[in-house]
Parts: C-alpha cells; structure tokens; sequence
C-alpha cells in the first residue's frame, strides 16, 4: 500500500517500493514484497537472523514537512496495527520518500515521530541518495546527498561515474560498432567527424556529443583531431568500462504466478510484446503512453547470442520500470525471497546504452554482446568464465581486426 500525495503515480510508487527492497537486500536483509498473513498486507517484510521487520511505505509529492509529516504518521500507524496482527509480531518500520527530502525537514519529522511512537523505526529519504534513518539498527542505511563541490571535484573524475554515464554508453557502443556484427549489436556504424555528426547518429544533443568528446579525449581514450574520431588504448577502456559498471543495481528476485516449465521465460516475452503491439480501442483519442522496454540479459543474453556458456542460472531480464500491468503482463509476482527466485527482473540505471543496442533473435529483443559482457563478469554463477568467453571468441578479435 505504498502511499503517494497527491494522486500518486504507480510508476513512481513502485520504483520507490524497489527502492527501498534493494536498499535492505544490499544490507543482507531478505524481503518479501506485500506479503499475506490473515488478511494483513503490509508493503515490506524484511528479516534476518534474530530480526524481523514489517515496513510500510509512502511517497510524497513534495519533501515539505505539512507533506511529509502527516504521510510518516499514517505509515507508523499503519506498520503498528501489522505489527500487532501479524503472528510473530515483526518490528514497525514507517518511510517516507520524495524526489528531494531537505534535512532539515527529514530531521523535523524524525523528531516528531520518536517523540510520539518511539517503538516505530523511521526512515526518510529521496531519490538524490540521501538516507536519514532511526530506530531498531536501520542507521547503517543512512547515506549523505553530496554536495556539489564533491560532485565537481576533480580528485573524483578517474573514479569516471560520469565517463561512463548513459549516453556516454551508447556513444561508446555507437563508435565501436563498425568493429562488431550488426547480430551482436544494433547501432549506426559509420564514421564521424565531431560532435555534431556522432550526436545525430546517436539521436542526443550536441551539447551531449561535445561533452563526450571533450571527457573521453582528456581521459586519453579518444583521437578527434583530422579525420573521423577514433577510439584509442581500447583495452584498458573496456577495462575501465567494466569496473565502472559494476556499480550496485536493482535487482528483484521474481516468481511466476503460473508454473510455465522450461519456456516459461520466452513465452512471457513474446506475450507481452504482443500486447504491445496491439492499439486500444480508443488510442486515437488517448494515444497510449510508450510502454516500458524489455530485453533478456545476462545468461540468457549469451544464450540467445550463440555463445551461452553458463547452464542452470537463475534467468535475467532487463524492464525499464516496474508497474503493475507489467508485472501482470509478464505473468510475474514479487512475493519471491532470493532462495525462491524464478528470476530477475534488472531495473537498469543505464537505460538507453541498454535499450538502444539491443538486438532481435528469433522474435525476442536481446541485450548486445558489449552490454552482456559488462553485466556477467562479477555473477557468482560461473560469470568470469561466461565474460572471458565472449571477450576471447567475439570481442578480442573484432578490436584487433581492420574496422569492417
């Protein structure tokens, strides 16, 4: 029952529900999604060994304090009563979100939840990073929103989060891509002169292209003097590429409501995307919103791509957002605990490198052998091995042969 003032949306409502699961699952903690017992359905059971949580959840329109107040006091109330109903009385957890929480209310309503209901844990956050949380050990989940001066500084601009940003990405995909088969990555192959000529390929601003250009050059990655522009010491990039994207996704362990056997996977797929395709009725009068973007990745990806390796792995997708007509779509369930897992559903923080490249195998939109790669290396199921193969068999060789 995630909150939202007012007239909340379902997409938001649901990204801040992974949000906040992913956050526990990082900190080990396992969680089940709006689980049932007698009735009781709170947003959250989180547990680990001698603990037990039951957490509820709003999300505010804005971070002001006549917002968010009154939405943690509903939610405290509301993890008390399930704290009481459920059998073994988890401890209450009350959490407000908005796009930006100031601190200063965060420190406010924090103050005047403890006053009132001590015995419910309190959590305020947003989706700039910042974490303010209270009661029961949540406090190893607080992070501080970085201020601008460590944002700029110049002693973080090796650790490259903004080198290797999302357009950055598929710039990157883009100018490699007369290397690699068009089966294995689907993206414009030509060559370009400057900014201006890679942004329109690419389909981003110039100021995105001049941006590209100027921080891949300092980094010494990039030759954009006479002639067409050229990635150099392409090695140590794709080094660099891969730490980079190493970075902490979402990540959401998934059931399927209906056993669907071996092909269960494909065949949602190939549902949803024939849904899709499918105008409603009154589509002329409201044209339908995009609906979000799906692909397979990771094991699957390999699979599909004809250098799978890996057998007997939990499935991977990528969505680029969760709602409940997706899920229900797809024929999936979040009440999965990771020992339970059918699949993963990635929520990607790069979604257009992700979503651009991907190519079509048998009907069915595949992540590209660059996205691949990326994603496997640090799975503990045999990943090194899976991406050692696809950078010995397909993209060693393409960066060491004439450009095609």
């Amino acid at each position: 029952m995630l909150g939202h003032y007012p007239n909340p949306s379902p997409d938001h409502e649901a990204q801040l529900g992974l949000v906040v699961a992913n956050l526990f699952r990082e900190e080990g903690w396992k969680v089940v999604k709006q689980p049932r017992e007698r009735g009781a359905a709170p947003d959250l059971i989180a547990s680990r060994p001698g603990k037990k949580l039951v957490v509820e959840i709003k999300r505010a329109s804005e971070g002001r304090k006549d917002r968010v107040i009154p939405l943690l006091s509903q939610a405290a109330l509301e993890a008390s009563y399930y704290s009481r109903s459920l059998s073994d009385h988890p401890l209450p957890v009350a959490i407000v979100g908005a796009n930006h929480m100031p601190e200063s209310v965060a420190e406010e309503a924090k103050r005047f939840l403890q006053e009132r209901v001590p015995e419910v844990a309190v959590g305020l956050m947003d989706m700039e990073g910042f974490r303010s949380f209270a009661g029961h050990g949540l406090e190893s989940l607080n992070s501080a929103r970085r201020s601008e001066k460590q944002i700029c500084s110049p002693k973080l601009r090796a650790g490259a989060p903004q080198l290797f940003s999302d357009l950055n990405q598929w710039m990157l995909k883009i100018l490699l891509a007369p290397r690699i088969p068009e089966s294995y990555l689907s993206a414009p192959r030509g060559q370009y002169q400057g900014a201006s000529q890679l942004a329109a390929a690419a389909g981003v601003s110039v100021m995105s292209g001049f941006r590209f250009i100027e921080e891949f050059s300092k980094e010494g990655f990039l030759e954009s003097g006479q002639g067409p522009l050229r990635l150099v010491r392409w090695r140590e990039l794709m080094n660099r590429w891969r730490a980079a994207s190493q970075r902490r996704v979402v990540e959401v362990p998934m059931q399927w409501v209906l056993h669907k056997g071996e092909k269960a996977l494909r065949s949602a797929l190939r549902s949803y995307l024939s849904k899709e395709s499918k105008p409603s009725r009154d589509s002329n009068e409201h044209p339908p919103s995009p609906r979000p973007r799906i692909c397979l990745a990771l094991f699957e990806a390999a699979e599909a791509l004809g250098v799978g390796f890996v057998r007997g792995a939990k499935p991977y997708i990528y969505v680029e957002r969760l709602n409940g007509d997706v899920l229900k779509d797809l024929g999936l369930s979040e009440n999965a605990e990771e020992q339970d897992a059918d699949i993963y559903v990635r929520l990607p923080g790069n979604r257009e490198s992700v979503f651009r490249g991907v190519v079509e195998k048998s009907g069915l939109p595949v992540s590209d052998i660059i996205q691949v790669w990326l994603d496997v290396g640090q799975h503990p199921a045999r990943g090194k091995e899976q991406a050692d193969i696809i950078w010995r068999k397909i993209l060693a060789p393409t960066f060491e042969s004439p450009e095609r």
